[in-house]
């Protein structure tokens, strides 16, 4: 079979992964089989229609029969990990992660995975941020240097933390900052977290006192 090819998903192979009809994956034991390397016209593949619909037993069948579709993005550059990471389901975001382990031994799938972007620049923990999965930014952090996933920033300059101030997140905040003290503090429009905080501070005084401690 030609390595990469693709082939326009058939609609009841969509109806299956959009309902989670996990019996429908049960029997696709060949990762090379054309079912499972449909895509939809987003190219979305099953893997993604799965998450997009918070059909998660359906997505865990899917990804143990093609581990390969963990690094798969859609039009909008968003991985399945993406999807997880705002879905906020703790369980599939830690087997994409063990199953992108077994896809790259030598490059390290489980490092490119965590560290890719979509069209906006935002990576998983971009998205699980903004968000407020808090579950799913722990597993993030503690799955990768936590230095070099934090200092990450978005096409709009945003990083995770400043996501997090930005959306009066205080514990998420706060949590980032012990876990990866070196982060970026970068944001939007040429701002900071400080500047976040200060805009914030008539609405939660308290959380944005506590927070500064950590400066």
């Amino acid at each position: 079979m030609e390595e990469g090819r693709q082939y326009a998903m058939n609609p009841d192979v969509y109806r299956a992964a959009s309902t989670g009809d996990s019996s429908f994956f049960e029997t696709m034991t060949d990762p090379n089989s054309s079912t499972l390397l449909q895509v939809t016209i987003e190219k979305n593949t099953v893997l993604h229609v799965a998450l997009q619909f918070k059909k998660i037993e359906a997505a865990k069948k899917i990804v143990n029969s093609n581990p390969s579709l963990v690094l798969k993005t859609n039009s909008k550059g968003n991985t399945p990990i993406h999807l997880a990471a705002r879905v906020g389901d703790f369980s599939m975001v830690k087997l994409l992660i063990d199953q992108a382990r077994k896809v790259d031994l030598v490059t390290g799938g489980r490092r490119q995975l965590l560290s890719m972007a979509n069209q906006d620049g935002d990576t998983a923990l971009h998205v699980a941020v903004r968000y407020s999965k808090f579950d799913v930014v722990k597993e993030l952090i503690n799955e990768n240097d936590p230095a070099e996933l934090a200092m990450r920033v978005n096409k709009a300059k945003e990083s995770a933390l400043f996501l997090a101030v930005d959306r009066q997140d205080y514990n998420l905040a706060s949590y980032i900052l012990s876990a990866a003290p070196d982060c970026s503090y970068a944001g939007r429009h040429g701002m900071n977290v400080l500047h976040a905080l200060v805009l914030h501070t008539s609405c939660c005084k308290c959380c944005s006192i506590m927070l500064i401690e950590y400066f």
